[in-house]
């Protein structure tokens, strides 16, 4: 079984009734003045943003996400996280889902006024295309278990913070 997923325009009240957004794709995302400042808005009222660098997000989301926090800069996370391990336990971090040039997955976070993780930011890593249709990307069953352990350690985390 597949997860299904609802898109949400940032910019409608839709996304103040989930309590996670997840944002992934291949190219550049944009969030206008208004975006910016109701992603934040969503963020620092107890939502929980996942973004997933799936090869090529990289450099818009890190300018992108400079505009709704402005103040603040991603932080790599250390191994010991409960991120890493409040279900599952992942002790090197993040696992590699899909290799495309070499480089260590990494997660990056953003923490609220209140010191609560609001921002999941993951890079090299790939953890949504490990969640598709095996077909689209003919992942072998252990990267795709991997994928979706991960991804339960993430939404446990974002629902009890």
């Amino acid at each position: 079984m597949n997860p299904k997923f609802i898109a949400v325009d940032i910019s409608s009240d839709e996304i103040f009734k989930f309590p996670i957004l997840i944002l992934t794709g291949h190219g550049n995302i944009n969030f206008s003045p208004e975006e910016a400042v109701r992603l934040r808005k969503y963020c620092e009222s107890g939502g929980f943003l996942f973004a997933d660098d799936d090869y090529g997000m990289d450099e818009s989301f890190r300018k992108e996400i400079k505009k709704v926090f402005p103040d603040k800069n991603l932080i790599e996370l250390p191994f010991n996280h409960p991120i890493y391990n409040l279900h599952y336990k992942f002790s090197n971090g993040l696992p590699k889902i899909h290799e495309h040039d070499q480089k260590p997955p990494q997660g990056f976070g953003i923490y609220s006024l209140e010191g609560r993780l609001c921002v999941f930011y993951t890079y090299e890593t790939n953890i949504t295309d490990g969640w598709a249709d095996t077909k689209e990307h003919q992942d072998p069953p252990e990267k795709r278990e991997e994928a979706f352990k991960i991804g339960t350690n993430i939404i446990v985390y974002a629902l009890m913070n």
